[in-house]
């Protein structure tokens, strides 16, 4: 797990460009789990400063991160110190799952997906957010700033994470990207900038997308078992008609050759 990219966003979460960012990105959380229920759900990782889980109405809520300072989840919120590449969670005990900029900072992120499979109930939910990698703000600090905070993630583009999850079987519910803006500060937006916010948004309506963040809803899939044997009928009797009745077997002799 890179520890340092989690700091790294945590540190960069409270300056302008940082706080606009994730202000979106909770307005795309809050809009997905606030309708999703259960007994227990985890957020894995602490990048920001805030917890991601105030929206939740599930009952019982867990952070777990290597690092964990008290942050505001809101009542029934529990703190874990935890290897993230080590889950200490049992097999189908968490009914939602939160993964924010989590798998960016995983060595193997298929790995980690696999981890949370397991402890995932049956059509139970998983929530991932991260960066896109085409995203202008992401694009503007990884090759024209000074930051080394996107250079140390890994980026998966959202179409790799969702064949990860159509393998290990769960179904896509919810896809969706951050408003397009590569500028922290809106109210200082000028007629450029507003031009090309505009030319942006209808690049995004042709499947071009341009928002910093996004967000992917999956919900883990119970296939119903089929049983498998002897299937038990009653033979379709056919009668045959003009033709001699068949005898009884046990007036004939078998003849010795």
């Amino acid at each position: 797990m890179n520890l340092g990219f989690q700091q790294a966003l945590s540190h960069w979460s409270v300056t302008p460009s940082g706080y606009a960012v994730f202000e979106q990105e909770k307005k795309l959380l809050g809009d997905a789990i606030k309708n999703l229920f259960g007994y227990y759900c985890i957020q894995l990782g602490a990048p920001s400063q805030e917890s991601f889980m105030t929206e939740s109405r599930v009952q019982y809520k867990v952070l777990i991160a290597s690092e964990v300072e008290e942050k505001s989840c809101g009542e029934h919120c529990h703190f874990v110190t935890a290897d993230l590449d080590y889950l200490p969670i049992g097999k189908e005990t968490v009914d939602v799952a939160l993964l924010p900029h989590t798998l960016e900072a995983a060595a193997d992120p298929y790995y980690l997906l696999r981890q949370v499979d397991m402890m995932l109930r049956p059509e139970g939910h998983v929530v991932i957010t991260g960066f896109n990698p085409f995203g202008c703000l992401v694009m503007r600090f990884r090759f024209f700033k000074k930051e080394q905070v996107f250079r140390q993630a890994n980026l998966e583009q959202l179409s790799r994470i969702k064949t990860w999850l159509e393998i290990l079987g769960y179904d896509i519910q919810l896809q969706r990207y951050s408003t397009v803006t590569c500028f922290a500060q809106r109210e200082q937006k000028t007629r450029r900038i507003a031009l090309l916010e505009w030319f942006e948004k209808g690049l995004s309506k042709l499947g071009f997308q341009f928002g910093n963040v996004y967000c992917l809803v999956a919900k883990k899939r119970v296939d119903s078992p089929t049983l498998v044997g002897a299937k038990w009928y009653m033979p379709r009797w056919r009668a045959i008609p003009n033709k001699r009745p068949v005898s009884v077997a046990r007036n004939h002799r078998i003849k010795n050759k």
